[in-house]
């Protein structure tokens, strides 16, 4: 750096001389004398002060922005985290009311069929290769014993397969070892369904027998286990082979047990 003055003293002494006595000169237009050189002093020193200046506004530009983007990200952030905290609240409040739906479904149910009952929640699901079960959360302590029915306000869910003092396995109508006596709402007929893992079959029906798709099937009270009239399943197929005395006779449960989550016990 000292070398670089050195060898361009000169010209830096008069450089400086110059914006010296251009400094003065404008100080003196500015105040008001040598007014014939008001305004090519001001154009000069003009130019000059929007070339110093413009590097401090623009990074006073900057600043400003990069403080606005900064604000906004934390704003953004905040909304984010409060739009987070009401989707959670509503999905709470949602499963809430859901559950006081099915609460009063039951309690509806209840009312309509006078019977000594228990309520339970479902507390663990078994879906394995050649059963349907689940167990609930309450059990011998709460007076249920095997082989009781156990409902939901949809209609019949299954049967209680074994039991502890806290909480209870059932079957589920769609296991394979399930067996309810039926019979068709619209005629009376009579048949046995046995679960078939995803569905249930309508055993021992007369080929001759009228049972067509739609029909819904109620329990026909002869099995000693559930009571007269409750609804079990809907008919979806059926098929007749001149082979067999039987129809075929395919249903879907009433209950969706697959999304159950309250059933009630029927005690007596």
């Amino acid at each position: 750096m000292p070398g670089f003055i050195a060898r361009h003293a000169k010209p830096l002494a008069i450089l400086a001389l110059f914006l010296a006595l251009f400094w003065l000169v404008t100080f003196q237009v500015k105040a008001g004398r040598l007014p014939f050189l008001e305004r090519p002093v001001l154009a000069v020193s003009g130019f000059f002060e929007r070339i110093i200046i413009a590097p401090f506004r623009f990074a006073e530009s900057a600043l400003r922005g990069y403080v606005f983007l900064v604000g906004t990200s934390r704003e953004n952030e905040r909304l984010k985290q409060e739009r987070d905290r009401l989707r959670l609240e509503n999905s709470i409040t949602a499963e809430l009311l859901l559950e006081n739906e099915r609460f009063r479904d039951l309690l509806g149910f209840r009312k309509l069929h006078p019977l000594t009952s228990v309520m339970a929640e479902v507390i663990a699901k078994d879906a394995a290769p050649s059963s349907r079960t689940i167990t609930i959360n309450r059990g011998s302590d709460e007076g249920i014993a095997k082989d009781m029915a156990v409902v939901s306000a949809g209609g019949v869910v299954g049967k209680v397969l074994a039991v502890l003092p806290g909480t209870a396995k059932i079957m589920l109508l769609t296991d394979p070892g399930s067996t309810l006596a039926v019979r068709v709402q619209r005629n009376r007929e009579e048949g046995l369904l046995e679960g078939k893992l995803d569905r249930c079959a309508l055993k021992y029906v007369s080929y001759y027998a009228d049972i067509q798709e739609g029909d819904l099937l109620v329990t026909s009270g002869l099995d000693g286990i559930f009571p007269k009239g409750l609804p079990v399943a809907t008919v979806v197929k059926v098929s007749k082979h001149e082979a067999t005395a039987f129809q075929s006779v395919l249903a879907v449960p009433t209950v969706g047990l697959t999304r159950l989550e309250e059933v009630l016990v029927l005690t007596k």
